[in-house]
Parts: C-alpha cells; sequence; structure tokens
C-alpha cells in the first residue's frame, strides 16, 4: 500500500431524527492522544449534549480501529459509524457524533440508522485526499559523487527534503513506500556513500 484516503481539514454537519439532533464531526487524527484532545474540546463546545460517541481509524499500515457507545445500547452508535469510516476506506480521520436527544425513543435499528446517516452526511460533505505512504533516510556524500546521487534524486517517487551542503553533503530523501528498498539499495551499492536512517 503507497496511498491511503484521509481528510485534512475537519467538517460538521447536523441531521434531525424525530426531534433528535446528530451533530457529526469529522477529524483528521494522526494518534490517539490528537483525537482524545480533540474530543474533549467537542466535548466542551457541545456542553449540554446528551451523547459524544466516536470511532476512528489510525495508522493505514497497522490499523487501529476503536469506536464507543457513550451510553447508547451497545454497537448502535460507535459501530454505524465505525463502517462508514471502513466504506470510506479512510485513515488517520476521527468521527465524532453528538446527540441531543428530542424526546422520542428511537429503538435499536433507529439509533444505526441515525448515526450511519449523521456520520454518511459529514463525509459527503468534507473534501476526502489522497496520501501518500513514504520512507526517509539520509545520505550523506563527498561533491565528486554530487552526479550520482542527483541522477537517482530526479527518478519518480522519489524527493529531496533536504539539502546540507558543507565540505561534505547530505541529503534527506523521501521515497514511497514501494520503492523505498531499491532506491535505498541504488545508493548503498556505491561504497562512497553512507546511507542512514
Amino acid at each position: 500500500m503507497d496511498r491511503y484516503k484521509s481528510v485534512n481539514q475537519p467538517n460538521r454537519e447536523s441531521i434531525k431524527v424525530k426531534g433528535s439532533t446528530f451533530t457529526a464531526y469529522v477529524l483528521p487524527v494522526q494518534s490517539k492522544k490528537s483525537f482524545f484532545a480533540q474530543l474533549d474540546l467537542i466535548k466542551a463546545q457541545e456542553k449540554g449534549a446528551n451523547h459524544y460517541c466516536w470511532a476512528y481509524r489510525i495508522e493505514p499500515l497497522e490499523v487501529l480501529e476503536r469506536s464507543n457507545d457513550d451510553g447508547e445500547p451497545a454497537n448502535t452508535a460507535g459501530a454505524p459509524i465505525l463502517r462508514v469510516l471502513k466504506s470510506y476506506d479512510l485513515y488517520n480521520v476521527a468521527v465524532v457524533v453528538v446527540r441531543y436527544f428530542g424526546g422520542t425513543k428511537l429503538g435499536v435499528a433507529g439509533l444505526i440508522t441515525a448515526y450511519g446517516d449523521a456520520t454518511q452526511a459529514c463525509l459527503n460533505s468534507t473534501s476526502i485526499v489522497s496520501n501518500v505512504i513514504t520512507n526517509e533516510f539520509k545520505v550523506h556524500f563527498t561533491y565528486d559523487q554530487i552526479s550520482f546521487v542527483e541522477r537517482i534524486c530526479r527518478m519518480e517517487n522519489v524527493e529531496v527534503l533536504r539539502r546540507d551542503q558543507h565540505v561534505n553533503l547530505t541529503y534527506t530523501i523521501s521515497v514511497i513506500r514501494s520503492k523505498f528498498e531499491e532506491i535505498k539499495g541504488q545508493f548503498e551499492n556505491n561504497h562512497l556513500i553512507t546511507v542512514t536512517h
């Protein structure tokens, strides 16, 4: 896997179901810690809500998925939110759906539909991006190797993130995941170049 779908900007959408308001927040997240910090902000903004149900998917290569029903009947809130995230094949994304109870009980099927629909509505109005998975390394070399290094750096899927030029040179290089070993190997095969991570 070299690419994954995600979001770069938060978004918010609300739906009403039988008097209850379901407000979904889509959030870009990089870790559990960043998610819970954003969840705390939402709880502070939406103090009068009855439920703060959520799901997240983090790390496209080692998927970490969690969901929470926050007092709703088991698997009626967090699980439907997570199902929608999975159907969009999103990573490094969380959704929090805040419910304000409107007086009418929705039942299990109604809750599953409402939480799923709120998530769907929010994702439908969210810009989804494709991110590239890359690996980085550094190459250390002398000026007489610069044409060799630059030739490899001009290849597709290779990007020089930083060029440090002093007595010797050090380039920080990013390579798309599927080409990492091949490109790194080209540098390592030149005994005049040192590769570090």
